[in-house]
């Protein structure tokens, strides 16, 4: 009787309540085929242990594999930059180290490349020194720009393709003082140097990259701090990532107009971001919204001419980008996934952190399946050449390159395999170096660095990087 009671007072709800529990019904069954939806769209990709030992086939002919450096962390000697700058402040850089002679890269180029020939590398991927260069507004250095000439025919003399970047995170500190990346000619000044050097090593430059990293440049120079300028302005971000995405439309304008027939795009730092809890949708959502701010508005802007950048927590900007060239490729420079957790109790809603599994140094989770994924992400949206412009980590007992490696590129042979053109691989780095804020602690480098007799020492992963570029047909 209890039960058919309980049926007749259902049944007798009065109508209001029959339209909350239809609510609620609607509302539940659209959260399920939500989550549904993202699990069957996103699914989770896991790769066979023995990745690490299966031989490396199936690439382009024209496929560059190489290794990457930037002029401030190996060549020693910079001292006209904000870096040199910042370093000297107290407590900026881990252990107080100063970049200094770092790995006397400048002097030993001779000896770097032939590492390079060791390994079987066919591309090196470096960037030339701003400061160095133009030490003051609109006065060019010479000896300087014959040193990097010098470098390019060396490097075409020994059949290593070269790829040039303009800006690795250093500016001149005359253009520092100014505001750097906020400063009002800041775009006009970083096309004036790109137009030079198209003129001064265009010949030799087949593949230029305007900007390292600039979603970096902006998050850790200007909310974090532990970049130049140290600020913590959300304000002082979005301008200097206007400022970036300005710079970088003037220096492909000047590039193309000097050297029509060379390729040119820009290096992003891309994180894997995926939801903590795959069953939470706010989770999911503040994933969405960390790539979207982090990943990928940079390049969004540069490819549709129009300036955008929207996150919680930032001044948003919608603004027309004048006379800016789409990019010929996009560089991926990927070291981790991160989990993301919509935290109400954080700023900007969005609390990140590691995956469950091994981690590098630095506390990264190594994640070769996130390759792929941003690999089919970047090809979703743009459809142009990619090159995986960095990968590494940083692994000081020398354990986990080698498989590091090969799993990381079984990710690269995969995309291929799946029609997304992958035009080249370049590991970080061919050297340990001074690692920025991190000073030389961290040891990313195919060779060890002893910073006080300045030797190399091949490590595990340059016998693994032999092995690959044997296989890939380069050695």
């Amino acid at each position: 009787m209890s039960l058919i009671r309980s049926a007749i007072d259902f049944v007798s709800l009065r109508p209001w309540r029959w339209v909350s529990l239809s609510v609620v019904a609607a509302l539940s069954i659209t959260y399920l085929a939500a989550i549904l939806y993202l699990v069957w769209a996103y699914p989770t990709i896991t790769f066979s242990p023995g990745d690490e030992t299966k031989p490396i086939v199936k690439m382009p002919d024209d496929f560059l594999f190489g290794t990457a450096t930037s002029a401030h962390q190996i060549e020693g000697g910079n001292d006209k930059n904000d870096w040199a700058a910042f370093e000297r402040e107290a407590g900026r850089i881990k252990h107080g180290d100063v970049s200094g002679q770092a790995c006397d890269s400048w002097n030993r180029i001779d000896d770097d490349i032939a590492l390079m020939q060791e390994l079987g590398a066919n591309s090196y991927r470096f960037s030339i020194e701003w400061s160095r260069l133009e030490p003051t507004d609109g006065v060019w250095d010479d000896a300087a720009w014959n040193h990097y000439a010098g470098q390019l025919k060396k490097l075409k003399a020994h059949g290593i393709a070269p790829m040039v970047t303009l800006l690795h995170f250093t500016l001149p500190h005359w253009l520092a003082q100014r505001g750097g990346a906020t400063a009002a000619d800041f775009p006009e000044k970083f096309g004036r140097f790109a137009r030079v050097a198209a003129e001064r090593l265009g010949p030799d430059v087949a593949l230029w990259c305007t900007i390292n990293e600039p979603n970096i440049m902006m998050y850790f120079g200007y909310v974090t701090g532990i970049f130049p300028p140290g600020k913590k302005s959300n304000a002082d971000a979005v301008h200097a990532f206007a400022g970036l995405v300005r710079a970088h439309a003037a220096a492909t304008v000047a590039l193309k107009q000097v050297a029509p027939k060379a390729k040119v795009g820009a290096a992003i730092h891309l994180v894997d971001f995926e939801p903590k809890q795959r069953w939470n949708l706010a989770d999911w959502g503040a994933a969405h919204a960390a790539a979207s701010a982090f990943n990928w508005a940079f390049c969004d802007s540069i490819q549709s001419g129009h300036i955008r950048f929207n996150a919680p927590g930032f001044p948003s900007i919608n603004e027309p980008l004048p006379a800016c060239a789409p990019v010929d490729f996009i560089g991926v420079n990927y070291y981790r996934r991160d989990l993301v957790h919509f935290a109400l109790t954080t700023p900007g809603l969005i609390e990140t952190g590691p995956g469950p599994g091994e981690q590098n140094d630095l506390g990264w989770e190594i994640h070769p399946e996130g390759l792929l994924v941003l690999l089919r992400e970047v090809h979703h949206r743009y459809h142009v050449p990619i090159y995986i412009t960095e990968n590494g980590l940083a692994d000081a007992h020398d354990t986990k390159r080698a498989p590091f490696l090969r799993q990381h590129l079984h990710a690269l042979q995969r995309a291929v395999n799946e029609g997304i053109p992958v035009k080249g691989y370049y590991h970080w780095s061919l050297l340990d170096n001074f690692e920025w804020a991190e000073g030389f602690e961290p040891r990313f480098g195919l060779y060890k660095m002893n910073y006080k007799t300045l030797s190399r020492t091949p490590t595990a992963g340059a016998e693994m990087f032999k092995k690959i570029a044997r296989e890939l047909g380069t050695k």
